[in-house]
């Protein structure tokens, strides 16, 4: 199976590559130089549709992992534009060029606990794909709105998208752990979220499984 990864360069991104590579056949895309020079690479923008279009073809798959990963370092205006745009152009080259299956790298903040302005509450726990999705923030409004892209272009072109809405990715790096090894002690600050996490190999084995 040949399968494209975009955001391949990214701290998830990184995982999800060596994970995958040691089964399919992955190609890679980002704007920046990838960690593996072993693997082919694509450097393309994807807010530049003709090139994604021009690019994006002859997969049997494609995991997009591409965007800006959380609302607090980057204008809102730009977070929107980046991971909506971004998703509306890969998906309109599966669509163009007879890629079957999408998988989409969503999140929890589609819910809209973790980045909202005001205090908000999850209507019941434990939370299920039918809980109410109400964010407030462009990264929880641009995921939400990638998810209803994947579902109309299922719609258009029967292309398979399988949206996953991973929480916080914890990755097996140094600077990260000790900021993890802070939070499980000073854990009140991360109870918007309602304290989920999930390590990067968990997630790329869901990867795989969306896969088939």
């Amino acid at each position: 199976m040949k399968v494209l990864i975009t955001g391949s360069s990214g701290l998830i991104g990184r995982f999800i590559v060596d994970a995958l590579s040691t089964t399919y056949a992955v190609t890679l895309l980002d704007v920046r130089a990838p960690h593996r020079k072993d693997l082919p690479f694509l450097q393309v923008d994807l807010l530049q549709a003709e090139d994604v279009k021009n690019t994006i073809r002859g997969f049997d798959a494609v995991v997009h992992l591409a965007g800006i990963p959380h609302p607090l370092e980057r204008p809102p205006e730009e977070v929107f534009k980046v991971n909506t745009l971004g998703t509306l152009n890969v998906l309109e080259s599966c669509a163009a060029n007879g890629i079957p299956r999408f998988i989409l790298m969503s999140s929890e903040s589609t819910l809209g606990l973790a980045f909202s302005s005001v205090r908000m509450w999850p209507e019941y726990v434990p939370i299920d794909e039918a809980h109410p999705a109400r964010p407030q923030d462009a990264y929880g409004l641009s995921k939400l709105t990638a998810e209803l892209l994947c579902r109309a272009f299922t719609g258009r072109s029967g292309i398979r998208t399988i949206c996953l809405r991973a929480p916080w990715v914890w990755v097996p790096e140094h600077n990260e752990i000790d900021r993890y090894r802070e939070l499980v002690h000073d854990y009140e600050k991360w109870s918007k979220s309602l304290w989920a996490f999930l390590h990067v190999l968990d997630l790329a084995h869901a990867v795989e499984l969306a896969l088939h």
